[in-house]
């Protein structure tokens, strides 16, 4: 038996209610959100290597044939590589640029590939694969780096032929030789200046700067219900509220160029706090800290703790003093709008959200507490009443229960979370670095 079925038999007495609400509780801890690493991941771009003067007139002058390995293109001194991956940070432009395809140099009948080419603005070299070895191929100089909307423009006005560079093309490319006949000179030099790259690089997604709002309207609905079952919406700092609108500052995380990627998350957050009224009446505190989206799994979350005073009945076992449950999601986003802007790296962001299976589990944690404190209130009551009615203590108290039981499940059934339910609305602009 499924514990949603469990939780959906036991309504009503006390003992499965507390199981329930902490297996919910729980359970969910799902979805983490992935924590922003400094520099941006690569998506896109394009690389261009225009090869210097005296570099293509020493190899035509040897007879060393240049061609590109695809898809990369070659149109006179000018190869195009496609940009697969890598990483930049953002606002130095440090990081490596990774490229598909390559170059094939032939001489006579000997021929070498140069692929995998791999750029690093922070270590200023420029490697490739040479017959499959990994190789220092070139240095770097006068490098430098720019935005390009999201992006980066990165250049390296000078690539200087290494050492290994040289040894390595010169030994794949030898030329064979007759018995007493010198062998030709490599046209590969160290030291020699192979020409200058440019690099235009768009990231996978981009660092969030904590600048700006979020903004949650809360469904009407949901929070009515949760009202008539004495749950009170209590704001954590900076957060702040106009009746269902809460508002929270962007604390990080990251975006896509077109927002179709990325975690935003937001400093504050909400308390949802059941006291019920009695001496040692119930009291749950589940804390919603640092509301947030995730773009790609189109869901909300939160920072979740659970902590109450709720004992099981004959022991003092606290099911639902849960602690901190971290990071969890609680909500599926719908009608996803966003409008990115280069020019100025923002993506303006609109979604709504329906509550998921679990979250709509743990908000009927209080539903539940209610309906058996509500059941023992009005068992009480009903009993006072059939006593001065006449009926023995015992009898009271017997019918009192049922009502009690009868009266409460009604009232709880028409406060039930479903999920699927709406959840509100969020809404930011998120600025990228």
């Amino acid at each position: 038996m499924s514990e949603s079925s469990r939780l959906g038999r036991a309504r009503g007495r006390m003992l499965p209610v507390a199981i329930g609400a902490t297996v919910a509780l729980a359970m969910l801890v799902v979805a983490p959100f992935a924590s922003a690493a400094t520099p941006n991941p690569i998506a896109s771009g394009t690389t261009t290597l225009t090869l210097n003067g005296g570099f293509n007139k020493q190899l035509k002058k040897a007879g060393v044939r240049l061609a590109a390995v695809k898809p990369s293109k070659l149109k006179g001194t000018k190869a195009t590589f496609a940009v697969t991956g890598g990483e930049l940070e953002a606002t130095t432009g440090t990081g490596t640029i990774v490229q598909s395809g390559g170059l094939k140099f032939t001489w006579g009948k000997k021929s070498v590939a140069l692929t995998s080419l791999e750029l690093s603005t922070k270590g200023k070299s420029l490697s490739a694969k040479i017959g499959g070895k990994k190789v220092k191929l070139a240095t770097l100089a006068g490098v430098s780096a720019s935005r390009l909307g999201f992006g980066n423009s990165v250049a390296a006005k000078k690539l200087t032929l290494t050492g290994a560079g040289a040894k390595s093309l010169s030994a794949k490319l030898a030329q064979p030789t007759k018995k007493g006949q010198k062998a030709a000179k490599s046209p590969f030099k160290a030291n020699a200046t192979i020409g200058a790259t440019t690099s235009s690089v768009e990231p996978e997604t981009d660092n969030v700067v904590a600048t700006g709002n979020m903004t949650f309207v809360g469904d009407p609905t949901l929070l009515g219900k949760l009202a008539k079952v004495g749950v009170e919406l209590q704001l954590i700092s900076p957060t702040t509220a106009s009746g269902t609108t809460f508002t929270s500052p962007i604390s990080g995380g990251t975006i896509s160029p077109l927002g179709t990627k990325g975690t935003i998350d937001s400093a504050g957050g909400l308390k949802l706090v059941q006291n019920l009224n009695s001496p040692n009446g119930p009291s749950t505190t589940i804390t919603l800290g640092s509301i947030g989206v995730d773009l790609a799994a189109k869901t909300g979350g939160v920072e979740v703790i659970g902590e109450s005073n709720f004992k099981e009945p004959g022991t003092n076992k606290e099911p639902l003093k849960l602690g901190n449950l971290g990071r969890s999601s609680i909500a599926d986003l719908t009608n996803i709008t966003t409008t990115p802007s280069p020019a100025t790296r923002t993506v303006t962001v609109s979604a709504t959200g329906t509550i998921q299976a679990i979250a709509a589990e743990v908000l009927n944690g209080f539903v539940k507490v209610h309906q058996v404190y509500q059941t023992e209130v009005i068992a009480k009551e009903e009993a006072i009443k059939l006593i001065g009615e006449g009926k023995s203590q015992s009898e009271a108290e017997m019918l009192g229960l049922k009502i009690g039981t009868e009266k409460a499940a009604a009232e709880a059934k028409a406060f039930e979370i479903k999920s699927g339910e709406a959840l509100g609305s969020f809404s930011f602009v998120a600025t990228g670095e």
